[in-house]
Protein backbone atom coordinates (compact mmCIF):
# COMPACT_ATOMS: atom_id res chain seq x y z
CA UNK A 1 0.00 0.00 0.00
CA UNK A 2 2.79 2.40 0.58
CA UNK A 3 4.72 1.73 -2.15
CA UNK A 4 1.30 1.76 -4.48
CA UNK A 5 0.48 5.15 -3.23
CA UNK A 6 3.46 6.50 -4.92
CA UNK A 7 3.03 4.84 -8.58
CA UNK A 8 -1.33 5.46 -8.80
CA UNK A 9 -0.06 9.12 -7.77
CA UNK A 10 1.96 9.15 -10.47
CA UNK A 11 -0.43 7.95 -13.24
CA UNK A 12 -3.13 10.46 -11.46
CA UNK A 13 -0.64 13.40 -11.80
CA UNK A 14 -1.93 15.59 -15.07
CA UNK A 15 -5.39 15.14 -14.03
CA UNK A 16 -4.54 16.30 -10.80
CA UNK A 17 -2.66 19.33 -12.33
CA UNK A 18 -5.90 20.04 -14.26
CA UNK A 19 -8.36 19.51 -11.38
CA UNK A 20 -6.68 21.79 -8.61
CA UNK A 21 -4.68 24.05 -11.09
CA UNK A 22 -1.23 22.94 -9.92
CA UNK A 23 1.77 24.54 -12.31
CA UNK A 24 3.79 22.39 -13.41
CA UNK A 25 6.59 23.20 -10.75
CA UNK A 26 4.02 22.38 -7.98
CA UNK A 27 2.90 19.74 -9.41
CA UNK A 28 6.25 17.71 -8.31
CA UNK A 29 5.33 18.45 -4.83
CA UNK A 30 2.73 16.10 -4.84
CA UNK A 31 4.95 13.17 -5.48
CA UNK A 32 7.93 14.77 -3.11
CA UNK A 33 5.44 15.70 0.07
CA UNK A 34 5.64 12.54 0.37
CA UNK A 35 8.61 10.87 -0.73
CA UNK A 36 10.81 13.20 1.19
CA UNK A 37 8.32 12.75 4.61
CA UNK A 38 8.36 9.02 4.34
CA UNK A 39 12.11 8.40 3.64
CA UNK A 40 13.35 11.59 6.02
CA UNK A 41 11.15 9.66 8.67
CA UNK A 42 11.76 5.95 8.39
CA UNK A 43 14.10 5.37 10.44
CA UNK A 44 12.62 7.01 13.57
CA UNK A 45 9.61 4.82 12.28
CA UNK A 46 11.64 1.63 12.78
CA UNK A 47 12.42 3.37 16.41
CA UNK A 48 8.93 4.34 17.81
CA UNK A 49 8.15 0.39 16.65
CA UNK A 50 10.89 -0.90 18.94
CA UNK A 51 10.10 0.85 21.73
CA UNK A 52 6.36 1.28 21.61
CA UNK A 53 5.39 -2.10 19.91
CA UNK A 54 5.09 -3.32 16.18
CA UNK A 55 1.53 -3.56 16.51
CA UNK A 56 0.88 -0.33 18.39
CA UNK A 57 2.93 1.42 15.78
CA UNK A 58 1.10 -0.13 13.17
CA UNK A 59 -2.43 0.79 13.74
CA UNK A 60 -1.43 4.59 14.28
CA UNK A 61 0.39 4.82 10.78
CA UNK A 62 -2.63 2.90 9.16
CA UNK A 63 -4.60 5.38 11.04
CA UNK A 64 -2.72 8.29 10.17
CA UNK A 65 -2.50 7.32 6.41
CA UNK A 66 -5.35 6.51 6.07
CA UNK A 67 -6.92 10.41 7.11
CA UNK A 68 -4.26 11.84 5.56
CA UNK A 69 -5.27 10.20 2.15
CA UNK A 70 -8.93 11.10 3.00
CA UNK A 71 -7.48 14.85 3.55
CA UNK A 72 -6.32 14.42 -0.25
CA UNK A 73 -9.37 12.67 -1.86
CA UNK A 74 -11.13 16.13 -0.13
CA UNK A 75 -8.77 18.72 -1.03
CA UNK A 76 -9.72 21.97 -2.86
CA UNK A 77 -6.64 23.57 -3.48
CA UNK A 78 -3.03 22.65 -4.32
CA UNK A 79 -1.50 23.44 -0.96
CA UNK A 80 -4.55 21.22 0.92
CA UNK A 81 -3.24 18.03 -1.21
CA UNK A 82 0.64 18.51 -0.56
CA UNK A 83 -0.07 18.70 3.02
CA UNK A 84 -2.08 15.79 2.76
CA UNK A 85 0.39 13.94 0.95
CA UNK A 86 3.22 14.96 3.36
CA UNK A 87 1.10 13.47 6.31
CA UNK A 88 0.89 10.44 4.23
CA UNK A 89 4.30 10.09 4.05
CA UNK A 90 4.55 10.36 7.91
CA UNK A 91 1.87 7.66 8.68
CA UNK A 92 3.86 5.58 5.75
CA UNK A 93 7.65 6.01 7.65
CA UNK A 94 5.76 4.76 10.77
CA UNK A 95 3.62 2.06 8.94
CA UNK A 96 6.36 0.55 6.80
CA UNK A 97 9.24 -0.75 9.95
CA UNK A 98 6.51 -1.88 11.75
CA UNK A 99 4.68 -4.48 8.82
CA UNK A 100 7.99 -5.40 8.21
Amino acid sequence: MVSLDLSVVNVALPEIGSGLGFSQVGLTWVINAYALSFGGLLLLGGKVADRLGYRRVLMVGLVVFGLASVAGGLARGPGWLVGARAVQGVGAALLAPAAL
